[in-house]
């Protein structure tokens, strides 16, 4: 429970720092960032886009999440967040996942590293990064789950 208040905590303030840089971060390093886990599709499905898509808002992904399995309920949207369209979070079987909408494929890959830096020494940095979105998520697992429904890129760092 603590981790996931200084998470969304970190979300919060990252969000903040990365509306006001100039420069955007880079991209996660390879070493950081994981390939998304290739979901095996039925005969009835399609594989998600390896990029992870667009979204218009967290409540169309939230929906996406619940499609494919993931039920994620709750939803809390977080009123004018700063760097991002808009914000907010959910849970999947008690844990909370933090989504963000960006207006730009830069803005939403300023966030894996920006968090990075934030919680270094201080929590792990879970996430999946899709197109214009990102997914906060409690563990690699989560995410490597996450991505198999949306597609996207994994991301994670140490603390």
């Amino acid at each position: 429970m603590i981790r996931a208040i200084r998470l969304a905590a970190a979300v919060a303030l990252v969000a903040g720092a990365a509306g006001c840089g100039s420069e955007p971060a880079a991209a996660p390093s390879p070493t950081a960032a994981a390939s998304p886990a290739t979901a095996s599709p039925s005969p009835s499905t399609s594989p998600p886009p390896i990029d992870g898509g667009t979204y218009a808002s967290p409540l169309l992904l939230v929906e996406a999440l619940d499609k494919g399995g993931i039920d994620c309920t709750g939803y809390e949207a977080v009123a004018n967040p700063t760097g991002a369209l808009a914000r907010g979070s959910c849970y999947v079987a008690g844990e909370e996942y933090t989504i963000g909408i960006y207006e730009s494929p830069s803005q939403a890959r300023e966030q894996p590293n920006a968090m990075a830096e934030l919680l270094e020494g201080v929590s792990d940095v879970d996430l999946v990064l899709g197109r214009n979105w990102t997914v906060g998520c409690p563990d690699q697992p989560s995410c490597r789950k996450v991505a198999e429904v949306l597609g996207g890129e994994v991301f994670h760092e140490a603390a």
